[in-house]
């Protein structure tokens, strides 16, 4: 009888946390390395900053949106009624970036009068939608945190209940067709936006993790060092062609490793600090790049920093951004609760 992955509850999640680990900590090293390297030539990477096909940066966010599609369909694959799905999501993002959000705009633009007057107001919008960075390229906007990676994933949440429902009762014809339509979409691309930013090149990847979550319980033993095997290709061996056509290859073969190895953690201390992390890792992706902007680079700029210090700025990193982010996580608590005893003291 052919071996299955595990399918405990905890285990499942401990190879989501997992995963979603090594995306982060490949996003925070990444701009770190691309902040503190432009601001300090000469100062030496953590950890690495390229591989065969791209960037350590194409990793964790490739790695995030396969994540992202199979989180969502691990949680709703018996149901997902529209409206409380879309309730969920938006609670989940919205009050967290307008907190973040409106705290920089009123220190930057407001208090420090640094509001870019040429820039029509009516484009708060964008920034109310969480869509500012996504769209900053195209529209000079009001865009403080979150980057291009927040409104992309937001418009793939739009799209999930529908690959939701492909991905139910045809998965196989739905992932064959998307892989068509990206390597079109790839060689063909009509975008204004770069490749890599448009929500259309990611829908693949979102929908690999989807399928990852629905065959899970059935692959067999080998399956997650197939997808070693096919992460490392990609990661060792210059492809030709487009990135965007490996891409997918990358995130799905690394996320299936990482899911695998997830479900081996036994050790609770283990499976606690990826469960807080995992719980941080949002707020944490919001303030991790002004940190560097705000804190960092300007204190370092035509500096050069050895082995030893740059590894004490990174550390040093760490720990302000990660404080950084629980301060934004208990400030926007604190408001929701007040929010909601303020709604329940009006209707009493």
């Amino acid at each position: 009888m052919t071996r299955t992955l595990a399918r405990s509850p905890r285990v499942r999640l401990a190879g989501l946390d997992l995963t979603r680990a090594a995306a982060l900590w490949c996003i925070l090293t990444f701009h770190f390395n691309l902040n503190i390297q432009t601001a300090c030539p000469g100062t030496p990477a953590i950890g690495f900053v390229n591989y065969a096909n791209g960037s350590l940066g194409h990793i964790g966010v490739s790695l995030f949106f396969v994540l992202s599609g199979a989180s969502l369909m691990v949680r709703y694959e018996a149901e997902c009624p529209l409206r409380p799905y879309l309730i969920r999501r938006a609670a989940a993002l919205y009050p967290m970036f307008w907190v973040g959000w409106g705290a920089l705009f009123l220190y930057g633009d407001l208090l420090h009068r640094n509001l870019d007057r040429s820039i029509p107001l009516w484009r708060l919008i964008w920034s109310f939608l969480a869509l500012d960075g996504y769209l900053n390229a195209l529209a000079p906007n009001f865009y403080k945190i979150g980057e291009w990676f927040l409104g992309c994933i937001l418009l793939l949440y739009l799209l999930f209940p529908l690959l939701r429902r492909a991905m139910r009762s045809r998965p196989g014809l739905t992932l064959a067709g998307l892989a068509v339509f990206h390597m079109l979409w790839t060689f063909f691309y009509p975008g204004r936006l770069e490749i890599e930013h448009h929500v259309l090149s990611r829908v693949l990847e979102f929908a690999l993790g989807m399928g990852l979550a629905l065959w899970r319980p059935r692959m067999p033993r080998w399956a997650p060092w197939l997808g070693a095997g096919l992460a490392a290709l990609v990661l060792f061996v210059p492809l030709p062609g487009p990135r965007m056509l490996n891409l997918p290859v990358l995130g799905t073969g690394l996320c299936l490793a990482l899911w695998a190895a997830g479900d081996r953690i036994a050790a609770a201390p283990l499976l606690a600090g990826l469960q807080r992390l995992a719980t941080l890792s949002y707020p944490l992706y919001l303030v991790h790049h002004v940190t560097l902007t705000i804190l960092f680079v300007p204190r370092l700029t035509g500096r050069v920093l050895g082995p030893g210090a740059v590894w004490g700025v990174y550390l040093l990193y760490l720990l302000i951004a990660s404080g950084a982010a629980l301060a934004l996580r208990a400030v926007t608590g604190g408001l929701l609760r007040l929010a909601g005893a303020i709604r329940k003291n009006g209707r009493a």
